[in-house]
């Protein structure tokens, strides 16, 4: 099960669900303002998930379309629990994953 859970890129497949969709879920239940949840949650657990998903791909010298995968689950979180105005953050999500993607030397063997 680990072998085939590693062959299809199974750890970002989890990530991205899990940043994506289930932590904007449980935004939700939790009884904080909306702008903290969207500002300071959403943000910095976002924004830095995404780099670190973008170099991970990069640097295990994983296939490109990887970095869709984590701004897709984002959207599909954050279309089903947020407001549209917060749409937006699946492109930068995007961005910020596809630039570390892009400014990450490959890994050498």
């Amino acid at each position: 099960m680990t072998e085939k859970f590693l062959k299809y890129n199974g750890q970002f497949w989890l990530i991205a669900l899990i940043v994506g969709v289930v932590l904007p879920w449980g935004l939700r239940l939790v009884s904080v303002s909306r702008f903290h949840q969207i500002v300071w949650l959403l943000f910095v657990v976002d924004f830095i998930s995404a780099a670190v998903v973008g170099w991970c791909i990069r640097k295990t010298a994983r296939t490109g379309w990887l970095v869709w995968l984590f701004p897709l689950f984002c959207f599909l979180g954050l279309y089903l629990f947020f407001p549209t105005y917060v749409y937006y953050l699946a492109l930068v999500d995007l961005g910020i994953s596809y630039l570390a993607y892009g400014l990450t030397a490959p890994r050498e063997d």
